[in-house]
């Protein structure tokens, strides 16, 4: 496996890999909920452009990935920052993805402004096991490969305090008194260390509290209940918002992993 960030570019024009075959769209596969970071494995089917408050780790043969200014480019091993708008293209019959919250992100935290597709790739061999303990030290490695930002404690508070109020209604005046700062202050925290407004980081934190419902295998209607969203068709239209498809593409096809 070469290093992680070596500098070197995986990726090329796009354009199907030798031998690729047709291109998956669909996804099927195992998953598995960390603190922090969702993994991956299996078939990666296409996706619509989004973005998502996390920064994703893309892996295999003959993906092919889109920015929001069209531009698309071949890659073998991508990783794109948060908040960055991205579409899957072209997927891949066997990959690995891992979601990672911007806290742990290191290298592929928020940058003064959106990277193109060419700037994604990173110098990553696909792996030959391609399970759970390996992208697991995968994303290790890359998330260590770097000096993580500095976090006002503020905003660390803020966040905890985000996550322990769901399901219910989150306002930022209240968590602004609760860590004693003004609004505006704090909301000026949450755009420029997390490259998020308040109200969008909320609607991120519902996102993940659904996840690990459905995980356990509860219904949409009552994931979304447990992260305090209106109705399964309000998840719904975030998670195509944020992922590029609806929940039912998504996890259809999902095997969850401890």
């Amino acid at each position: 496996m070469s290093g992680p960030m070596s500098g070197a570019v995986s990726g090329e024009p796009s354009g199907p890999a030798p031998g690729a075959g047709p291109a998956p769209t669909g996804w099927h596969g195992w998953a598995s909920i960390a603190p922090g970071r969702l993994y991956y494995g299996g078939r990666i089917g296409t996706a619509e452009l989004h973005a998502h408050h996390a920064a994703q780790l893309l892996i295999g043969h003959g993906l092919v990935l889109g920015d929001a200014a069209g531009a698309e480019r071949a890659v073998t091993a991508a990783l794109i920052p948060p908040n960055t708008p991205h579409a899957i293209v072209r997927g891949t019959a066997d990959g690995l993805l891992a979601l990672i919250d911007p806290f742990q992100a290191g290298p592929a935290r928020p940058g003064p402004g959106p990277r193109p597709a060419a700037a994604w790739a990173i110098d990553l061999d696909v792996p030959a096991r391609r399970d759970l303990p390996t992208l697991r030290a995968l994303v290790d490695e890359l998330t260590g490969a770097a000096p993580r930002a500095a976090r006002h404690p503020a905003l660390i508070e803020a966040t905890r305090i985000v996550a322990a109020t769901l399901p219910g209604r989150v306002r930022l005046a209240d968590v602004a008194r609760a860590v004693g700062l003004s609004e505006s202050r704090l909301s000026h925290l949450f755009t420029t260390e997390l490259g998020l407004p308040f109200r969008p980081y909320v609607l991120w934190a519902r996102l993940r509290a659904a996840l690990p419902p459905v995980s356990a295998g509860a219904s949409l209607t009552e994931a979304a209940h447990a992260a305090g969203f209106a109705d399964s068709a309000h998840l719904t239209r975030v998670v195509r918002r944020m992922m590029g498809r609806p929940p039912s593409a998504l996890t259809a096809g999902i095997r969850w992993l401890p």
